[in-house]
């Protein structure tokens, strides 16, 4: 004789239900909370760079007076420097402003259109500017970066934006000088 029993998946109770939706709804969050821990990119901290001794090495070997900050404002930090010693005599100096704005000086003996093309491609003349005793060549380039340009002493001097307002850049250039 078989005996006939209520099969325990048969209808489940209001307190069956609820409990299987906890289970599974906790396995969910966990789940998502893994996957933001797990793929989540870690902000990279820019790492200031200490540019000065780099500039005076440079300064050894230049045909030009090489162009440097002599100490930025508060808050803002050299966050790339390079010289290449090659017939160019390229000299790099990146910097971001204290609201993380990108300022770049591109220095060097190749011809001010090579750099321009190089550096600020896509720019175009705009007029000029007056910073200090120099004046400038402004250019206007895409996603309103500006590049002043400048030619003295057998060098081509550009800065350039990613996204610094012009006085800022004011700023910068007033802070330049050869040693």
């Amino acid at each position: 004789m078989s005996s006939s029993r209520p099969s325990s998946r048969g209808n489940p109770s209001m307190g069956d239900i609820l409990r299987s939706v906890a289970v599974m709804g906790g396995i969910v969050l966990a789940l998502w909370v893994a996957g933001l821990t797990l793929t989540r990119t870690p902000e990279t901290a820019v790492r200031p760079v200490d540019y000065e001794p780099i500039a005076q090495s440079a300064r050894q070997v230049v045909e030009y007076p090489l162009l440097s900050p002599g100490t930025l404002p508060d808050g803002w930090l050299a966050n790339g420097a390079r010289f290449s010693p090659g017939p160019d005599q390229l000299w790099h100096l990146g910097v971001l402003t204290d609201q993380e704005r990108y300022i770049g000086l591109e220095q060097s003996t190749l011809p001010a259109d090579e750099m321009v093309e190089r550096f600020a491609e896509g720019s175009e003349p705009d007029g000029t500017i007056e910073v200090g005793d120099r004046v400038w060549e402004l250019r206007s380039g895409p996603d309103d970066r500006i590049t002043l340009v400048d030619e003295t002493d057998g060098a081509t001097t550009l800065v350039t934006t990613g996204t610094a307002p012009i006085g800022d850049v004011r700023r910068y250039v007033a802070l330049l000088s050869a040693g």
